[in-house]
């Protein structure tokens, strides 16, 4: 279930290899991605090596976990696509980006391909899911200090589809290293549209948790020491996921 690579590049590479030879067996793939930090070198290499390997990625479709929400007279709605901080801007700009290096209009990652969820009826999210036959690869990343995953933290349940939620303050300190553009914690919206806990574990084929760095570090025992869910630690919906796999680099593995 886990598996050490040498450092975060090799790991980035290799979950990229997985990834596209998974695409190329079944001619169309459903990926589960994070925002942030944790994957970009992946999403960077899934557009190098399927440039040099020419894969295409017309029919790979990608599912979002999340974006910040605002609440004014009880009514929320989803922050301006253009904030820095913004998921679906970061979905834009940098992933789409990414994996589309050097494609043209018949081999790239479609637009009307990437999926996120609508403050309207986030439950409809699932739904979605379910009807583009779930998700083959969800891959996973865990907050530093609280393990949340996607926008579930401690307070999160196990049986929440997606759904709106109140961040805690150690997610929005953790977000902060995400978007550094944030000066101060109280700029750090305090609501989230995510997938739930539920979303993660029922409906992926395969599920990969990455953690690398030193940042990690204290996640990664949190992690490791629990061997099991446990709800106060939210990334260890990793142990309820089939065809679970946790994938970390030495550097957060070093003191182990």
């Amino acid at each position: 279930m886990i598996k050490v690579f040498p450092d975060e590049k090799i790991l980035a590479k290799n979950l990229a290899l997985e990834i596209l030879k998974e695409l190329q067996k079944k001619n169309r793939l459903v990926l589960g991605c994070p925002g942030g930090r944790s994957l970009k070198k992946t999403y960077y290499y899934l557009g190098i090596l399927s440039h040099s390997l020419n894969i295409s990625l017309n029919n790979l479709i990608i599912i979002m976990m999340d974006e910040y929400a605002m609440k004014k007279n009880s009514t929320f709605y989803l922050v301006d696509k253009n904030n820095h901080y913004s998921c679906v801007r970061f979905c834009n700009n940098v992933i789409k980006k990414l994996l589309n290096y050097k494609k043209n209009n018949s081999n790239s990652l479609k637009k009307e391909n990437i999926y996120f969820p609508t403050v309207e009826k986030p439950q409809n999210y699932d739904l979605l899911i379910k009807k583009l036959g779930g998700i083959d690869i969800f891959l996973l990343a865990s907050g530093s200090t609280d393990g949340h995953v996607a926008f579930n933290n401690a307070d999160s349940k196990l049986n929440q589809k997606t759904h709106i939620t109140r961040l805690s303050i150690k997610t929005r300190s953790d977000n902060m290293k995400t978007f550094p553009k944030f000066n101060k914690i109280s700029e750090v919206p305090k609501y989230g549209l995510t997938v739930g806990l539920h979303t993660i574990s029922s409906l992926s084929k395969k599920a990969i948790l990455v953690m690398t760095g030193k940042e990690k570090e204290y996640a990664l025992k949190k992690l490791l020491f629990k061997k099991k869910f446990i709800i106060s630690w939210p990334s260890s919906i990793i142990y309820k996921c089939k065809k679970a796999k946790i994938y970390i680099d030495k550097e957060a593995s070093v003191n182990l």
